[in-house]
């Protein structure tokens, strides 16, 4: 499996991945379908066969993997950062600045790592197909966040775990289309070393509705895009409704990045991303005690919704049942709705102060420094 960048031949050997041996929906191909048949019904894909198509990730000439450490977001942003010829310094030393201590990486602090580089960022939450089409056709950078809870990588591989953990994992999507016989595909670099194509339907398994525990989390098919600084200004944010959590993991890693820089001797960067990472963090956890109860409270609420409609089409005493189980599931429902917005108001009031103290004490420390 080997790419040559100079001369642009690609060679491509198809294996078995994730898609395979996790999830059992698969394309449906009929017996007699042949490669070539298969190849001719798509616009142009260069796959060599049905069903999920692999290469080894390399740039360069050189392959990328991210091997056994939590890499992933900062290795994304590296390719981003390539394709807008930004990527001025090798993944490992992006990975380093973004990523001190070993932590994950938040869609917020990625969004930073990559304003911070020149580029304009912003992250986004409820995505959908055609907004990782319409952004992939635009020339934006897209990264993705994942669930991969149920999936080993041993070397690279992609493999089925033990399943039901959360663990985020970001990769960056490269295209997203329909063919002509109108299935939905999307192609997409895993810094676990692979370059690959994934029917839709299998890929949005492990973008939507991410949990921790069985607890909603708030993070359903997030996505951060990053373009030029002077191109078209990128949409309003829709991730409103997480700002709790990205408040409390953005602070945290910017704590972590304030205590390295100490360490490194930058006494006014360290101190500044101390204090307004800190901040962040306590005003992200106090939001989050308020917004994960909350939506909860939503699913709860819908459940009812669900029983409501069940009670209602049987009639008689299962219709009162339903009209009961209705109105409860209205009630938490509305209540779980304000809790969720008080909480990701709190979130976002901390992110806005954290960032205020930060640059605050950093102007400061560079006026009488």
């Amino acid at each position: 499996m080997r790419i040559n960048g100079r001369s642009g031949v690609v060679a491509v050997q198809a294996t078995e991945t994730v898609s395979t041996k996790l999830i059992r929906a698969r394309p449906v191909r009929e017996p007699g379908n042949t490669v070539e048949r298969f190849e001719a019904s798509m616009n142009d894909v260069p796959v060599s066969r049905a069903g999920t198509v692999r290469q080894a990730l390399v740039t360069s000439e050189l392959p990328v993997k991210q091997g056994n450490t939590n890499a992933c977001g900062p290795l994304s942003l590296w390719l981003v950062l390539g394709q807008f010829g930004r990527a001025t310094q090798q993944w490992e030393q992006l990975d380093a600045d973004v990523r001190p201590w070993g932590l994950g990486s938040s869609p917020g602090v990625l969004a930073e790592a990559a304003r911070e580089r020149g580029l304009q960022a912003q992250v986004y939450n409820h995505g959908s197909f055609f907004d990782l089409e319409r952004e992939t056709q635009a020339g934006r950078g897209v990264l993705v966040m994942c669930d991969v809870g149920g999936y080993d990588s041993p070397g690279g591989d992609m493999l089925p775990g033990d399943g039901g953990d959360f663990e985020s994992h970001w990769m960056r999507v490269t295209r997203a289309w329909e063919d002509s016989m109108g299935r939905r595909w999307v192609e997409y670099e895993n810094p676990w070393g692979a370059r690959e194509v994934l029917r839709f339907e299998q890929f949005d398994l492990l973008w939507k509705d991410q949990r921790l525990g069985g607890v909603p989390t708030g993070y359903d098919r997030t996505y951060v895009l990053v373009d030029r600084a002077k191109a078209k200004p990128l949409p309003t944010t829709t991730a409103d409704d997480v700002q709790a959590v990205m408040a409390t993991t953005d602070g945290a890693q910017t704590f972590a990045r304030g205590l390295d820089a100490l360490v490194s001797g930058k006494i006014v960067t360290g101190l500044s991303r101390l204090a307004g990472g800190f901040t962040t963090t306590f005003f992200g956890v106090v939001g989050s005690m308020l917004a994960a109860p909350g939506l909860l409270l939503q699913r709860a609420g819908d459940a009812l919704f669900d029983v409501a409609k069940q009670g209602l089409e049987e009639g008689g005493l299962a219709a009162v049942g339903g009209a009961l189980a209705g109105g409860a599931g209205l009630a938490l429902r509305g209540v779980g709705m304000i809790a969720s917005a008080v909480g990701n108001a709190v979130g976002f009031i901390g992110q806005a102060v954290g960032a205020m103290v930060q640059g605050a004490l950093g102007a400061l420390g560079r006026l009488f420094g």
